[in-house]
Parts: structure tokens; C-alpha cells; sequence
């Protein structure tokens, strides 16, 4: 590689800057520098996707599949809640599964102890996935001599390449 020339202070060039390459330091291109009509492909964007799996009425046992990974990506959150609490020894817990494991450090569990209608948020153990793994998540409701909450919402926040 050739020696590059250095220019010491700030650079005004009116007019096109070209050159076979442009390689910009770490702190150089940032979001604010981005214009909002840049148009980037989406090809070219890790995409943050929001799975909200929404329940009405008395909490049940189910598995219910909701995510088929197109490309490699990242979980980023995980949380449960119900508009109605559970009452007495009722519960339900919730655990995320990539494919038919769990990617939780411990299940998120809702029982009368949970206040209604705030989230309850998970641990994820493993948040790393590849392209084709499948997202299941299963509940499993006890009534205990209680009933279980009822309004169950789960969300899921995934940032996924865009590209297998």
C-alpha cells in the first residue's frame, strides 16, 4: 500500500469526491448522518420484528408456532402479561422455544402474584438463531383450585439479517 497523504485540519470540497475506495473511520457515519430519503435496500438492513401472540379469555395449555427464521439473528426480549391476574394458587408460565428447546434460563410465570396488565420479562439464555429455525411458544395453565389470568398477550423482539 502506498503512503497516503495527510492533510492536517478540516476539508472543504465543493463539488464530487471520488475514488476507487472510501474506507470511513468507526465514528465517521453514524444514523444522524444517514439522510431520511437514502432509501437503503431492506437488503441491507438487520430488521427488528415485534411478535405480539395475543389470547382471550382463561389462560390455556397450548404450543402455539409463530417464527420461521429467514436469515441469522438475535432474540432481544422476551415478556408476558395478562389483563386479568390469576387468582389464588392458579398460574401459567411461558417459554420460548427454538426448535422444540428452550432458549430461557427459567419459564416467565404469571400467578396471583403479578399485577395485571404489566409485563412480566424473561432471561434469554441462548438469544443467538440461523436461518430456518422455528419459534414455537407453549404455555401451560394450572388452576391449582384458582383461575388462571386471562387476556394472555405475549411479545417477542427479534433482530434478524435480512439475508439467508
Amino acid at each position: 500500500m502506498a503512503t497516503p497523504t495527510v492533510i492536517q485540519g478540516d476539508v472543504h470540497i465543493v463539488g464530487n469526491l471520488t475514488g476507487a475506495t472510501v474506507t470511513p473511520s468507526s465514528s465517521t457515519v453514524t444514523d444522524a448522518s444517514v439522510s431520511a430519503s437514502a432509501a437503503i435496500s431492506a437488503s441491507k438492513i438487520v430488521h427488528q420484528q415485534i411478535f405480539n401472540l395475543c389470547f382471550t379469555g382463561t389462560a390455556v395449555s397450548g404450543t402455539y408456532g409463530f417464527h420461521i427464521a429467514y436469515g441469522a439473528g438475535t432474540i432481544v426480549a422476551i415478556s408476558a402479561a395478562s389483563v386479568v391476574a390469576a387468582v389464588g394458587a392458579a398460574t401459567v408460565t411461558v417459554d420460548l422455544k427454538k426448535g422444540g428447546s428452550s432458549v430461557l434460563s427459567a419459564v416467565i410465570q404469571l400467578d396471583s402474584g403479578n399485577t395485571a396488565r404489566t409485563a412480566e420479562a424473561g432471561t434469554i439464555s441462548t438469544p443467538s438463531y440461523s436461518a430456518g429455525n422455528f419459534f414455537e411458544i407453549v404455555t401451560v395453565a394450572t388452576a391449582g383450585g384458582g383461575t388462571p389470568p386471562t387476556g394472555l398477550i405475549i411479545s417477542v423482539i427479534v433482530r434478524e439479517n435480512p439475508n439467508p
